[in-house]
């Protein structure tokens, strides 16, 4: 896999709750508004499909932790990529940094869509930012 880019967010909530929000897939729906809908395939595996166009319409996703860290693995569309969520405190906040990281063997002008991926999960990871600062306080 190769470092494509990373995205930070200070997230005023505690790191379980940012954690737990990771792992919980249904929560997508609320921070990432181009899914459309989500079917289960196993208890930490889903089929995800985008209701506007997006280099994968479709894909499988796959959730999994290690310590500190949830890493979502996508399989299956046009671009193969695994994010890599580290999850660290600082005070009372939540430090939140993504890391998007692609398939070595993938044929698309990666130099071109970098900007534009970067840009749109950052958006995404400033939406779950207020999603849980708006639903929990610390």
């Amino acid at each position: 896999m190769k470092k494509l880019f990373t995205n930070e967010a200070l997230i005023k909530t505690f790191k379980e709750t940012v954690k737990n929000s990771l792992l919980n897939v249904e929560q997508l729906y609320r921070w990432n508004p181009a899914i459309a809908q989500l079917k289960p395939l196993t208890d930490n595996s889903f089929v995800i499909y985008r209701q506007v166009a997006a280099i994968n319409s479709v894909e499988k996703l796959t959730i999994s932790q290690v310590e500190d860290k949830v890493i979502y693995q996508s399989t299956g569309g046009k671009l193969e990529y695994q994010l890599i969520f580290e999850l660290n405190v600082q005070k009372e906040a939540t430090i939140l940094k993504e890391t998007f990281y692609v398939s070595e063997n993938s044929d698309l002008p990666l130099i071109l869509f970098a900007p534009i991926l970067k840009n749109a999960f950052n958006r995404n990871l400033k939406s779950l930012k207020i999603l849980l600062e708006n639903v929990t306080k610390v």
